[in-house]
């Protein structure tokens, strides 16, 4: 795919797929297929740094999941899961399904004017027999979400197809 293509199969200036959002709120990807890992195990293995949120997805409505959706950065990627480029519209989406979330709360959030909030750190924490995922961005953001410490784990291209981590 071109990029003209891939731009004009994206939503907005931040070239989001336009599967995304209906994808999100019909739970409509193939988590049967997902890699299971704790977060720990994950981010030993993986690397959140340089990388752009996307949204946290929480239906406190029906369950305790909480789905962080993150614009992948592929330079701290292992070869052979996507292309390395500096084109974000390129990036891999990551999709990470925490269980039993007992709380998500954030601190130091500012308004960038549109600038994407890059993920500067990202690790585990116990506390009090709790998991917590500690999410830093490189503006002083943080985000903070107790769990159960389980977690499913999908990455697709923005053409929604899987990558293999």
């Amino acid at each position: 795919m071109t990029d003209q293509q891939n731009k004009e199969n994206c939503v907005d200036s931040e070239y989001y797929p336009t599967w995304l959002g209906q994808s999100l709120l019909e739970d409509d990807f193939p988590w049967q297929d997902a890699s299971v890992y704790s977060v720990q195990e994950f981010l030993e293995k993986y690397s959140l740094h340089d990388s752009s949120w996307v949204t946290i997805y929480y239906d406190v409505a029906y369950d305790a999941q909480a789905t962080l959706v993150i614009s992948w950065d592929p330079f701290w990627l292992p070869d052979g899961i996507a292309t390395k480029t500096d084109a974000v519209f390129d990036w891999p989406l990551l999709f990470i399904k925490l269980e039993g979330v007992k709380q998500i709360s954030t601190s130091g959030y500012e308004d960038l004017e549109g600038m994407p909030r890059g993920i500067g750190t990202a690790e585990v924490e116990m506390r009090e027999d709790r998991f917590v995922f500690v999410i830093n961005d490189h503006y002083g953001g943080s985000v903070e979400i107790i769990f159960g410490g389980t977690a499913q784990i999908l990455a697709f291209n923005r053409n929604k197809q899987p990558l293999r981590i």
